[in-house]
């Protein structure tokens, strides 16, 4: 199935000089349960506590350059640091809901996300006093098979969703949606991870692994022609501020792991200075920082779910 854009878009207008800035905040062994095989039990056990220090470092490297973010928090993170949660806020960035577990969403049935959705609503409200309004799925997990997770989002009073990257990977994506910001639903928007297209595919220039394998001239190129379209959505994870952060909460025994922990130490001891370079070349805001939400209504560029 494919995206139609057959109507004009509902589309947003940001400030051309700003590009949004959000981070996912978790700890390195907690992001990667879905990928490790044995470590399916530990899902919603307390986050390590280098998830503090880390995203510490990241609130002093925003005030250095005066720069808002929308935090994504993992609501295991915020159960059991609180106070890390409240210095989030108190810094004056954004906050957005990351889910309870980590758990990939199409791996779960709705009435499932609905429960982890609104158990982390109940902690992350009880604990700050900005509304809270926008979402991010563990692993950009809303794809074909899970776009049935925006209407849940929607009704539990959530304005947006950063989940759906325009690319194909296994794990996750859909490569022909819509590469900027839009209205997915009446009154619902998606903001996408910033990609380039080149030679007809959307190249991912966003962040995260992506920042730490392409190197640092041909990222800025991109970076560049990317920013032609639009305000540009950057992610990291505190934990890339730090390349000492690579534990395991557990002996990795199977290849696919192995492999995947081989993949994940790659580029790690260059990319706090890529990520240093980003903020000294761009100027970053929250995701509501940068794009009002309220704007008169058009139609939109609609999703069709996966039949198969």
């Amino acid at each position: 199935m494919s995206v139609s854009t057959n109507e004009p878009a509902k589309r947003l207008v940001a400030p051309s000089t700003r590009h949004i800035m959000t981070v996912d905040v978790e700890d390195w062994y907690t992001s990667s349960l879905d990928l490790f095989a044995e470590a399916s039990a530990d899902h919603g056990k307390a986050p390590d506590a280098s998830v503090v220090r880390n995203t510490l470092r990241c609130l002093e490297l925003f005030a250095r350059h005066g720069c808002r973010a929308t935090f994504f928090i993992l609501t295991t993170v915020a159960e059991t640091y609180p106070d890390l949660v409240r210095e989030i806020e108190r810094h004056g960035h954004e906050i957005g809901v990351h889910g309870y577990q980590h758990r990939l969403v199409y791996n779960l049935k709705p009435a499932e996300f609905e429960d982890d959705l609104k158990k982390s609503l109940d902690i992350l409200r009880n604990l700050v006093r900005c509304p809270i309004v926008g979402f991010r799925a563990p692993y950009w997990s809303i794809t074909r098979k899970s776009l049935w997770a925006l209407e849940i989002l929607q009704r539990a009073g959530l304005r947006y969703d950063a989940s759906i990257f325009p690319i194909y990977r296994k794990l996750y994506g859909i490569p022909d949606a819509p590469v900027t910001p839009y209205e997915i639903r009446p009154g619902f928007w998606e903001f996408p991870p910033a990609t380039c297209r080149v030679l007809g595919v959307n190249v991912p220039v966003a962040g995260g692994g992506y920042l730490r394998m392409l190197p640092g001239a041909l990222l800025k190129a991109l970076t560049r022609q990317a920013s032609r379209s639009g305000a540009l959505v950057f992610y990291l994870h505190p934990y890339e501020l730090d390349p000492t952060d690579t534990h395991a909460g557990r002996r990795l025994t199977r290849l696919k792991s192995r492999l995947y922990f081989l993949q994940q130490m790659i580029g790690r001891k260059s990319n706090p200075g890529k990520i240093q370079n980003l903020f000294n070349c761009i100027r970053f805001d929250s995701i509501t920082g940068t794009y009002p939400l309220e704007t008169g209504s058009v139609a939109s560029p609609t999703l069709s779910p996966s039949v198969g």
